[in-house]
């Protein structure tokens, strides 16, 4: 079934699917070291050498914080859904409209509600 026709619903078993996927795959690599400091002979790499594989460690953090974020995200989509909620702004209580849920399936908030919170952020 194409993307497009699926709902808000199935496009959270798809999210989901897709996250556990990225987490198996980092799993297996995030405690493993990036870059080896150490050449064959002994002598140390560069300080650039050394600061690229502190950029990959930060940028693999970085990566398995968001896909954390998203698995609770899911996870309360999935709550919403058995409360009877799914789908139901968390802030004015209006309908959240089914194009921004197939779009964000993990939403919480109708736009009008979201802007004015991005708003309120960026102020």
């Amino acid at each position: 079934m194409r993307a497009a026709n699926r709902s808000p619903q199935e496009m959270l078993v798809c999210e989901e699917r897709e996250m556990q996927r990225r987490f198996s795959t980092l799993r297996r690599v995030r405690h493993r070291p990036i870059g080896v400091i150490d050449v064959p002979d002994r002598r140390r790499t560069s300080l650039f050498d050394a600061a690229a594989v502190e950029v990959l460690e930060q940028h693999r953090d970085l990566l398995w914080q968001r896909l954390a974020d998203k698995s609770r995200a899911l996870t309360e989509a999935k709550d919403r859904i058995r409360e009877g909620v799914y789908g139901i702004c968390a802030n004015c209580a209006r309908p959240i409209p089914q194009r921004r849920l197939k779009a964000l399936p993990t939403a919480t908030l109708c736009v009008q509600c979201q802007e004015r919170r991005e708003a309120v952020l960026a102020a």
